[in-house]
């Protein structure tokens, strides 16, 4: 996965079609178009029947969901007996009828001096998971499942340039694609991810992408140091192989580093070597670091 938060789905949010604006050959352009997920769970119906959309999303992409929440951090919040935890409480919120209640939950928390990132980490991420949970249970259906997940997305972009500012700033230049196989959903945790790669100074593009040709004219037409792929599951891995193989034939940068996350490459992480990638990045708090590392081990290898 790719940091606190696993880059499972390294969902989600839908790590919607990226773009740059067109920039000149040079290693660390900034003219990359700094860019968050467009909200999650965005689904593209392509069947016409509504009995066949119903059982398409039953079939395929709500256990893909499911598996993608299930990734969230563990809440670290204290249950007491008998009582909700603050996740659990939190995550109530965002089932609720109010859409403001949840955020205004996040500016109480915020004004007693919780941080952002522990507000990230330790509240939306695991509220997320929580979700998911209730899901699975039966405590709640798939449309309160994509209500909420929206609502912490977008809680999540309401505080971004402020979670930034407060890391201090952090080294810049290097650029990052961040991504999931073109044809799969996304992740709530992928988009934080993003936001530590943002926080840190990165140029940031992401997905999806609508085919495996879009992707790939993207990487060779513009340059990034690093691209991320999010892996959730082991239908699409033949796609991802391709996906890779590709990149690394046509990249404009010939020594692009590959990471993987995601909760496939968590539970098998031999995947990162059979799939032809460089390294696995679990935690986003230190996704930024590792990819970091990785271009400068690439550079002294060249």
């Amino acid at each position: 996965m790719l940091g606190g938060v696993k880059m499972t789905d390294v969902n989600e949010q839908s790590f919607s079609a990226g773009s740059v604006t067109d920039a000149a050959p040079v290693r660390h352009s900034k003219s990359l178009r700094q860019r968050i997920p467009a909200p999650i769970w965005r689904l593209r119906p392509t069947l016409q029947q509504p009995v066949e959309m119903v059982r398409t999303i039953k079939t395929q992409i709500i256990p893909k969901i499911v598996l993608a929440l299930r990734s969230a951090p563990t809440p670290k919040f204290v249950k007491n007996r008998g009582q909700l935890t603050e996740v659990e409480q939190f995550a109530a919120l965002t089932l609720g009828k109010d859409d403001g209640a949840a955020f205004a939950y996040v500016e109480e928390l915020r004004a007693k001096g919780t941080s952002f990132e522990a507000i990230f980490l330790d509240l939306l991420a695991p509220a997320a998971r929580q979700l998911g949970t209730q899901w699975e249970a039966d405590a709640t259906d798939f449309a309160n499942v994509t209500l909420g997940v929206g609502r912490l997305q977008l809680i999540m972009r309401r505080l971004g340039d402020s979670f930034v500012r407060e890391a201090g700033g952090g080294h810049a230049g290097e650029s990052v694609l961040l991504t999931i196989i073109p044809g799969e959903q996304h992740s709530f945790g992928l988009s934080m991810v993003a936001e530590f790669f943002r926080r840190a100074g990165w140029n940031i593009c992401t997905g999806p992408f609508l085919s495996h040709q879009e992707l790939t004219s993207l990487v060779h037409n513009h340059w990034f140091d690093i691209i991320g792929f999010s892996v959730s599951s082991d239908r699409r891995l033949d796609e991802l192989r391709k996906d890779i193989r590709d990149i690394r034939r046509g990249s404009r940068n010939r020594n692009v580093g590959i990471m993987l996350g995601g909760p496939m490459v968590t539970e098998k992480p031999d995947l990162v070597a059979l799939m032809g990638a460089d390294m696995i990045s679990a935690d986003a708090t230190t996704a930024p670091r590792q990819a970091h590392d990785l271009i400068e081990r690439l550079k002294a290898q060249d």
